[in-house]
């Protein structure tokens, strides 16, 4: 369990030159870095722990597990079939690696909890760093850490948790201590000046508001990502403006960006209409999209789903939209638990699961998050919340309830 959280906690670092360890391991994974070295380790440890017989192998046969290898394998006869080589596919191999490492590392709840803290303080830890890099560069945030856009997204992904633990919190300064953490997370988001990372949260915290506070809450947080624009001193605001006003001409970069997005979407639609079964192949995009959008520049398809389809083909792009429902279909049924404190904080972190992979869907529309290892991380957690999920909600329909509807445990008979 603490070798799986010491690498989420230093994974915001990989790009580091100090985790840098080779530019390949066995020909296999290219830039092999301390993350990877730890992923492999945890996975060695995992498939022993499966072949003495760990409980938590029979979630390799679940539906959501099981439709990750139908894609996996997907991607690799994708690979094949267009001769893109073994390489192509090594980052999902990674993630095959990884799913077992997860399943077998989360044996409890409070496991799991960690977790998902984990996620949120990897994203706070590194944030000292990604400003220093901010303020060298003179640039937004997550230059020269990683790529601002995607910095974004994963950020989107992890802020509701923040908030989700401040919710569940009992002691005053600990409630304070994680409201704080998802401020300065915001914070962050609007600092990589990202459109779609923005638009992401936006989108995140309506549906996580207004599950708990109705529509007065939605609208009261659109209000405040509306007023942050404003507030925060970033050319956020500025850069979201260009993309709705015609007439005032944007600034060159911009109106190259916006003019390239427009182009590579409809270059991924002709190329998906060219090779609707197989696709062109993993990391294929990049070097035909000239042919299909004429501009000098290759570039990815800056959509997550149409860049799936594009390049893996329309029957694996359908197994990834299965495989997005039923991580869903997962966190909506753990969401409506509460009879009981285990179930309510269950439900609580499915909440926060479900609202930042929504935002963090929203926000692949605009760039190509697939390879995203939060994505991932995020999907396999899942798939163990959903084992302790059914656990609790057999207890909870097993224990007599209350008049107040809560569960009630059974008083031990006196001893005799």
């Amino acid at each position: 369990m603490w070798l799986l959280a010491l690498m989420i906690l230093i994974m915001p670092f990989e790009a580091s030159p100090y985790l840098y360890i080779a530019p390949n391991f066995l020909g296999v994974f290219p830039d092999f870095t301390v993350i990877k070295l730890l992923g492999l380790v945890g996975f060695a440890w995992a498939m022993m722990r499966l072949a003495s017989g760990h409980p938590h192998g029979a979630l390799l046969g679940s539906r959501l597990a099981s439709l990750f290898l139908l894609f996996f394998f997907g991607v690799l006869f994708a690979g094949l079939v267009s001769g893109s080589g073994f390489l192509a596919i090594s980052r999902y191999l990674a993630f095959l690696t990884f799913l077992p490492f997860v399943l077998v590392s989360v044996q409890t709840q409070q496991d799991l909890g960690r977790v998902l803290r984990a996620m949120a303080l990897s994203l706070l830890i590194v944030f000292p760093y990604a400003l220093r890099q901010m303020i060298r560069f003179n640039d937004r945030l997550g230059v020269g850490l990683y790529e601002t856009n995607y910095f974004a997204t994963i950020l989107v992904l992890v802020i509701p948790l923040a908030f989700v633990f401040a919710a569940q919190a009992t002691v005053p300064s600990r409630r304070w201590l994680w409201t704080s953490a998802g401020l300065l997370l915001v914070l962050e988001l609007f600092l990589t000046s990202s459109r779609g990372g923005f638009l992401g949260l936006l989108v995140a915290g309506v549906v996580f508001l207004y599950r708990r506070r109705g529509l007065a809450g939605a609208v009261g947080v659109m209000v405040i990502m509306l007023l942050g624009l404003i507030i925060v001193p970033t050319d956020l605001g500025s850069r979201l403006w260009t993309v709705f006003e015609t007439e005032t001409a944007a600034p060159a970069g911009l109106e190259a960006s916006n003019k390239a997005h427009t182009a590579l979407f409809f270059a991924a639609l002709r190329m998906i209409a060219d090779n609707p079964i197989f696709g062109v192949g993993p990391l294929n995009f990049k070097s035909l999209s000239t042919l299909y959008t004429g501009l000098e520049q290759g570039n990815i398809a800056h959509n997550s789903f149409l860049e799936v389809a594009a390049e893996f083909g329309i029957p694996v792009f359908v197994v990834f939209v299965m495989l997005i429902f039923a991580t869903f279909r997962i966190l909506n049924r753990a969401e409506r638990l509460g009879a009981s404190p285990e179930g309510r904080q269950l439900a609580g972190w499915a909440e926060g699961l479900r609202s930042g992979l929504i935002g963090f869907l929203v926000a692949g529309f605009f760039i190509s998050a697939q390879y995203e290892k939060m994505l991932w991380l995020a999907v396999f957690v899942t798939i163990v919340l959903g084992r302790f999920a059914a656990e609790v909600r057999a207890a909870e329909l097993a224990a007599p309830a209350g008049a107040d509807g809560l569960v009630l445990e059974p008083v031990p008979e006196p001893s005799r």
